[in-house]
């Protein structure tokens, strides 16, 4: 998740510009990272290190690990760590901005530097983002005031993100929570859960993510709105539930779906404590919503 909120930083400051960044996304896939790009990324090497070693690679016949050890700028046990995370790396971004050359490895020093302080995410925040850590990343984002409720709402946003990733897309990029009193909507796909916990959820969006959500759900195209469209949607929340319950069910709590909806432009009210999150795809932004109860 990390190359989503780098990313949208860079274009928030106009570093880059939003040709760029598709121009390095639809690379991407093919993109394998340097060690040059992920010393600078862990802050094992500076700039100036990286294209020091570089350059004796011009003259010197050796791998570029082999070489920062020998100058002293890494350590066995650092390489090692670097070429683990080679083979999983999400700084992909980075790799691919110098790739195309939009960054030198200075200006991508600077920039990274820049953005930590910017975001304000820790050290050990920006790491969770970078393994990808869901059950991390839904800690660090979603906060929750109903203790009664807490540790349930938690798994359920869990596999909720997960199934986003799995079915739907793996470029997301979720912001911090917020505690509403109402919530109007283009559209919403929503279902109620019932039994000794009850839970209201939905996700809702304009009609042109929602009818892109439900295209690839489907893996079919809907242009519009229309019955199959609101079929995959209704689906999709249908089995996140599902598998929902089924985890509950596996330590002992029995809970009913009741059938899923599909609305168009209305409002929706809590009646105790209802819960926005605001989640960015690649093709366009939908809301989570959570809450014990609703009126329409």
């Amino acid at each position: 998740m990390f190359n989503q909120y780098f990313g949208n930083y860079l274009l928030e400051k106009k570093i880059i510009t939003g040709e760029q960044l598709k121009d390095v996304l639809e690379a991407q896939k093919a993109i394998r990272v340097k060690l040059g790009v992920l010393a600078i990324d862990f802050g094992y090497m500076s700039a100036e290190q990286v294209n020091s070693v570089i350059s004796m690679q011009t003259i010197k016949d050796s791998r570029f690990g082999e070489l920062a050890i020998e100058e002293g700028y890494l350590t066995e046990e650092k390489l090692e760590e670097l070429l683990h995370s080679q083979k999983k790396s999400n700084v992909l971004l980075g790799q691919g901005l110098i790739d195309k050359g939009y960054f030198t490895f200075e200006k991508y020093e600077d920039v990274l530097i820049k953005y930590k302080e910017d975001s304000r995410f820790t050290s050990e925040e920006i790491a969770i983002l970078k393994n990808n850590d869901i059950d991390k990343i839904v800690s660090m984002f979603f906060k929750v005031e109903d203790n009664l409720n807490k540790e349930t709402y938690y798994e359920y946003l869990e596999l909720f993100i997960r199934n986003l990733i799995r079915f739907v897309d793996g470029e997301i990029m979720i912001e911090k929570s917020e505690m509403i009193s109402s919530y109007n909507y283009e559209y919403i796909a929503m279902q109620q859960i019932q039994g000794p916990l009850h839970i209201f959820t939905g996700f809702a969006g304009d009609e042109k993510t929602m009818s892109k959500f439900a295209s690839i759900y489907a893996e079919e195209e809907c242009a519009e709105m229309n019955d199959m469209a609101k079929d995959s949607l209704g689906e999709f929340i249908n089995c996140q539930n599902g598998l929902f319950l089924s985890n509950l069910s596996n330590v002992g709590m029995e809970l009913e779906l009741c059938p899923q909806e599909i609305r168009e432009k209305g409002k929706i009210v809590s009646v105790e404590k209802m819960y926005k999150i605001p989640c960015h795809l690649s093709f366009g932004k939908i809301d989570i919503i959570i809450s014990t109860q609703v009126i329409f």
